[in-house]
């Protein structure tokens, strides 16, 4: 018995030891687990990962969640080497969603680049200067101008956050859709960026169209890429003392083709506006394609419509249509862009055709063609 007792004694301290050091063992690798998901949770998230926003906010908070639990409670240990150990295939797939994604929108910007539209003029924070002067027949309207001018430059010592601007959204005449045959004074004001929004592209405009008419208005845009589709929400909130309130809502889809070259877009609109009942709304289906480099062509098809009505007279005395609620006009076309001599000019035709209310959905042919000379970043 005596003899039990020493042995017990002489082998207690190795026990003893051998279990501490398996426990600082555990303690150490599972310290280990929990700095590397700290170090993964302080990483500054690429510019890819932040476009694709709802993929980031959700690995975001799922490794907060992680690094919480896991000093809360050892038995973690298990879900962080789920969480640490991701396979290969799953690497691969993460790296190409997030390739698509940033050639998805590469694309995009290209398109609204070189058709200098409405999503890239109001969203560039470059300086630049466009004039365009155009020509319109018009079957039912008969022959007019169209001439157009937008700058925006940036001010000086003001850390590319004031700019002046010359004609903005409401001063486009030659857009496909949404187009006002009212004269207005061409806008003039200043510009701030509201740049410290990360991916939220906001912007204030201050100014005039015309002497007695200041404005001011909010334009707001959120890009969402998704593997195959960027989505674009936009919002305007303006009050102009003659015109008063208006607020419009856009939303823009752009699909990219197997082509990995042309695009598919879907621009839906709505607006209100204190003088007008009720709302107006649009829709257009867009296929972009460039067969060449300086050579871009659009082909287009789309739909005007109110929900409310200011008057019931007769828009054309010809036809004596009475307006009514719903879809009013219906219209599609082609544009080809190309630029020529220069790399700053281009030529521009938009052969299209028109089924408007007032002129009992008749077929109205339009004819349209413009110089444009651009002065900036090309």
């Amino acid at each position: 018995m005596k003899s039990f007792f020493i042995l017990l004694l002489l082998l207690a301290p190795n026990l003893f030891s051998q279990s501490l050091d398996n426990n600082s063992s555990i303690d150490q690798n599972l310290t280990n687990k929990i700095d590397t998901l700290e170090a993964s949770l302080n990483k500054e998230p690429s510019i890819y990962e932040k476009l694709l926003s709802l993929d980031y906010i959700h690995s975001n908070i799922s490794h907060k969640i992680l690094v919480f639990s896991s000093n809360l409670d050892h038995t973690v240990k298990g879900w962080v080497e789920d969480d640490t150990n991701t396979t290969s295939k799953e690497v691969i797939k993460s790296i190409k969603e997030e390739k698509d994604a940033y050639q998805l929108y590469s694309i995009v910007n290209l398109y609204d680049d070189f058709f200098k539209d409405e999503t890239y003029l109001s969203t560039s924070n470059n300086s630049y200067i466009r004039l365009r002067w155009g020509i319109e027949q018009n079957q039912e309207e008969g022959f007019s101008f169209l001439n157009n001018i937008r700058v925006n430059l940036r001010l000086p010592q003001t850390e590319d956050a004031l700019y002046l601007f010359i004609g903005d959204d409401e001063d486009e005449q030659t857009k496909t859709i949404n187009k006002d045959t009212q004269d207005k004074p061409t806008s003039i004001g200043v510009k701030y960026v509201l740049s410290n929004l990360d991916i939220l592209n906001a912007s204030i405009f201050g100014g005039f169209r015309g002497i007695t008419n200041p404005f001011i208005k909010l334009r707001v845009q959120y890009p969402i890429a998704f593997r195959y589709l960027l989505f674009r929400p936009v919002q305007y909130v303006e009050y102009a003392l003659e015109d008063e309130f208006k607020e419009e809502t856009q939303f823009y889809f752009d699909h990219l083709l197997a082509s990995k070259k042309d695009l598919v877009r879907l621009a839906l609109s709505r607006y209100t506006q204190t003088s007008l009942e009720g709302m107006n709304y649009s829709a257009q289906l867009s296929y972009l394609s460039t067969i060449k480099h300086g050579v871009g062509i659009q082909v287009y098809t789309g739909f005007q419509g109110r929900t409310g009505l200011n008057t019931t007279e007769p828009a054309n005395t010809k036809y004596n249509i009475t307006p009514k609620v719903g879809i009013y006009n219906y219209s599609s076309g082609i544009i080809w862009k190309e630029q020529f001599f220069k790399k700053y000019l281009f030529y521009e035709l938009q052969p299209l055709v028109e089924f408007a209310q007032q002129y009992d959905y008749n077929a109205n042919y339009i004819f349209r063609a413009h110089i444009e000379l651009y002065f900036g970043d090309i």
